[in-house]
């Protein structure tokens, strides 16, 4: 397996007590921190390039914000409180193909004392769907696949040294998708860089999910001539239906399914009788569709090569998996899986007219090719036991709804980690799992999705008390209308 070794800074291990940091007599004036030459440090030579000090609003309190980067273009950004900090660092992770400094992810853990980081995964993009910045480019892809959040967390951890004449007492890392597959890398890879880490819905088979699974999604609903076969007004029947066949199985209705795979919904219910209005039902071809969402892609043999979507996610497939206004715009993830195919998926990039009608994933020799670019990209890697030795902690989390990554594969990781952990009970000593039902991805649909990871990865980490149960809840106007108590996976979930 291709894979970057690093040599974790050595950080000085001067006592450091909560509630007694130097934080109001910082050893380095913010400023001062502009003039300081990173460029030797180990592993992540790195520049800085402004340091200034930012007045506290709202929440936020007042701060020297670095900014800077790791070569070889790794920017970044650390926040450090100039009072009142909590002896910790906690860093963010990335969406998409990042390309951004996703900073503003940082404001709960900073409006809380902590030294806060976030960066671009190496390079910059238009937007996060864009990821020409790969295209012969091995050095990017690796720094977006798992370098950029190790060796800016080695410069940060510098910085906050230099400012505060301290190292960071505890270190967090908190991510979704990009970010939850960034997550399990730090545990993976560098299990020694973060105390404390929360990986949400990620996207951990990442050469896989986008070029078979998103690919997949978007080509199975055209026709031959490239229509859309299942439009998108016919989600709400079909998520009615669902949710008539197994929401109250959960001994409540209230439009979210707890259990999606004790959930044994059949599209066939709603095919067209003779005569029927069409806006009521639907056609053979339709249905084929829904199940391929529910199943998943399949090899050549019919047999499925990725976990297909839940039961339930239905109203959330428009987000993502379908083109909406005309037949000729691709879907989110067909985009996607087409910048992914272009640019990142493959030892060589293939001809730049490269599309994503031109790879067949049912043919086993273009899987093959896939592989070389996988063992970069994924984070499936369920041997953890170094992590548990440096007495890591981490929280996986996934919501059950989830119309863009499933949430069935991240169980099987889940399963697969456990095996290899001394099982479910021994793996939660350290690792725990929480399904979330009716949530989208990372956040949204119709279930509870607001939930204070920040809190209880601390509290695992700084007081030893694991979460035995979390509280979700549902937001709107900033009102909580329905809250669920959420427990390690296989535990199902209660609701208030």
């Amino acid at each position: 397996m291709l894979k970057y070794f690093f040599t974790l800074a050595l950080i000085s291990t001067l006592s450091v007590f909560v509630g007694s940091h130097a934080s109001d007599a910082a050893s380095l004036e913010c400023e001062a921190l502009a003039t300081q030459d990173l460029t030797g440090l180990m592993n992540a030579p790195t520049r800085i390039t402004s340091a200034s000090i930012v007045p506290a609003s709202g929440d936020s309190p007042e701060y020297c914000g670095v900014t800077g980067y790791v070569a070889s273009q790794i920017q970044f950004e650390v926040r450090l409180p100039t009072s009142g900090w909590n002896g910790n660092y906690f860093q963010t992770g990335c969406g998409g193909f990042c390309g951004v400094i996703p900073i503003d992810g940082c404001a709960q853990a900073l409006s809380q004392g902590f030294a806060v980081a976030a960066e671009n995964s190496g390079h910059t993009g238009a937007n996060t769907f864009d990821a020409l910045w790969a295209s012969d480019n091995r050095n990017a892809e690796i720094d977006f696949a798992y370098r950029s959040p190790y060796v800016v967390s080695v410069a940060a951890k510098e910085l906050i040294r230099l400012f505060y004449d301290a190292p960071a007492e505890k270190s967090y890392f908190q991510g979704c998708s990009t970010g939850g597959r960034q997550a399990l890398m730090m545990a993976q890879r560098f299990p020694e860089a973060f105390d404390g880490i929360v990986a949400g819905n990620p996207a951990l088979l990442q050469n896989y999910l986008a070029t078979i699974a998103q690919g997949y999604l978007e080509k199975v609903n055209r026709d031959v001539d490239g229509k859309i076969i299942l439009p998108v007004d016919k989600l709400p029947l079909l998520n009615e239906a669902v949710m008539a066949a197994c929401d109250a199985k959960d001994g409540r209705t209230d439009g979210v399914i707890d259990d999606p795979a004790s959930c044994s919904f059949d599209p066939e219910v709603l095919t067209c009788a003779e005569g029927q209005e069409v806006t009521q039902c639907l056609s053979r071809a339709q249905i084929s569709v829904v199940n391929a969402f529910y199943d998943g892609a399949p090899d050549e043999n019919g047999e499925p090569l990725f976990a297909g979507l839940a039961r339930g996610s239905e109203l959330g497939w428009g987000v993502f998996n379908f083109s909406i206004g005309t037949d000729d715009r691709m879907s989110g993830s067909g985009q996607y899986a087409t910048q992914v195919l272009k640019y990142l998926a493959f030892e060589t990039d293939p001809d730049p007219s490269f599309s994503l009608a031109d790879f067949d994933h049912q043919d086993p020799e273009n899987r093959v090719k896939l592989e070389y670019m996988a063992q970069i990209y994924n984070a499936d890697d369920p041997d953890l036991s170094a992590f548990q030795a440096a007495g890591g902690k981490l929280i996986v989390y996934h919501g059950l709804a989830d119309p863009l990554i499933t949430p069935f594969e991240t169980i099987n990781y889940y399963e697969k980690s456990a095996g290899m952990s001394g099982g479910i009970g021994a793996t939660q000593d350290f690792f725990r799992l929480f399904m979330l039902p009716g949530v989208y991805h990372c956040r949204g649909g119709p279930g509870s999705d607001q939930v204070d990871w920040l809190t209880a990865i601390r509290s695992w980490v700084e007081n030893d008390v694991a979460p035995d149960q979390i509280t979700a809840r549902k937001l709107e106007e900033a009102q909580v209308t329905q809250e669920r108590i959420l427990y390690p996976y296989p535990k199902l979930p209660d609701l208030e």
